[in-house]
């Protein structure tokens, strides 16, 4: 069960002063810098106190009462005992077959990456050549409907020239 921290209790109510006090300033209102000056002093007082405050030992945790399983018999005996030269070979052993197997799966991820890219800048590619197509298409494109518009306006001026002859 946690206890009432008064040290902590007066943190938060020097804090909370300052807050209240900045939301005075920022709205205009009156007392602002009056709670400035209550907010600070009262945490350069709270700095001070634990500044000096004794420090406690903690005491050191028994986990093994809370779990019994981390508590095996002769661990003692094992832990004291010196590590045989069979029991390091194997783990190395087991070691390197591990970093062995990760350096594997990391050539294939990077052969995989690299295949991926050599396909997208393909793509890229590809995708260059199209748009330099379309734009071209579209250059040619505006130029064909700029002329059709000067033929409309020349046939209509013609046809307005027509229709104002009289047989």
């Amino acid at each position: 069960m946690r206890k009432f921290d008064l040290l902590n209790f007066f943190y938060g109510l020097g804090a909370a002063i300052i807050l209240v006090a900045a939301l005075f300033k920022f709205i205009g209102w009156v007392g602002a810098d009056t709670l400035f000056i209550v907010g600070l002093l009262g945490e350069a007082l709270i700095f001070l106190i634990s500044g000096v405050q004794p420090v406690f030992k903690q005491k050191p945790y028994h986990w093994e009462r809370l779990f019994p399983q981390l508590e095996k018999e002769g661990d003692e005996e094992a832990a004291n005992a010196s590590p045989t030269a069979e029991g390091v070979e194997v783990t190395q052993a087991q070691q390197i077959d591990q970093v062995i197997q990760s350096m594997l799966a990391l050539n294939s991820s990077v052969e995989n990456l690299n295949q991926a890219t050599s396909r997208l800048t393909s793509y890229v590619e590809k995708l260059e050549t199209n748009y330099e197509m379309v734009n071209s298409s579209t250059l040619d494109y505006h130029k064909e409907i700029n002329s059709l518009k000067i033929k409309i306006a020349s046939a209509n001026e013609k046809l307005k020239e027509f229709e104002n002859y009289k047989f």
